[in-house]
């Protein structure tokens, strides 16, 4: 995969996806950075910074602290901590793009309170179980 077919893409689903959410919720956009069929933006506003990342062809919507460089987790995974929007076979819930761009406009109001300053310890908490029971459920399969 070339490299200006990695940024075309990631420049056509940023504005499709990214560009109007920020937007909405009035975050203020960094620099895209773009490096060998990686790319990543990030806004941010409140207590909350929204990360964009394409990587060769995969994309997905992050979150994480105002001061955060980097997501703390993916959008799909703080959506399993609020009403399903749907379920694939295996019991997990899989977003398109739009579904997590709405996600996040949606519960924009529950999310400043998950990164706010009196919560980040105990979402970062919350996200640590995340990753010990994933791991736990391939650490099984094997």
């Amino acid at each position: 995969m070339s490299d200006d077919w990695a940024l075309q893409s990631f420049q056509a689903l940023r504005e499709e996806h990214f560009v109007g959410l920020c937007r909405k919720l009035n975050l203020s956009a960094e620099t895209p950075q773009v490096d060998r069929g990686f790319a990543i933006v990030s806004a941010a506003a409140g207590n909350v910074r929204v990360i964009f990342e394409h990587d060769r062809g995969f994309c997905l919507f992050g979150l994480g602290a105002f001061a955060d460089s980097k997501a703390l987790c993916s959008v799909e995974e703080v959506a399993e901590r609020f009403p399903r929007i749907r379920l694939v076979p295996e019991g997990r819930q899989r977003l398109t793009l739009e579904e997590q761009r709405s996600f996040v406009e949606v519960r924009w109001p529950a999310l400043q309170v998950m990164f706010s300053p009196e919560h980040l310890g105990e979402t970062r908490k919350w996200h640590e179980a995340v990753v010990r029971q994933t791991t736990k459920g391939f650490s099984r399969g094997s």
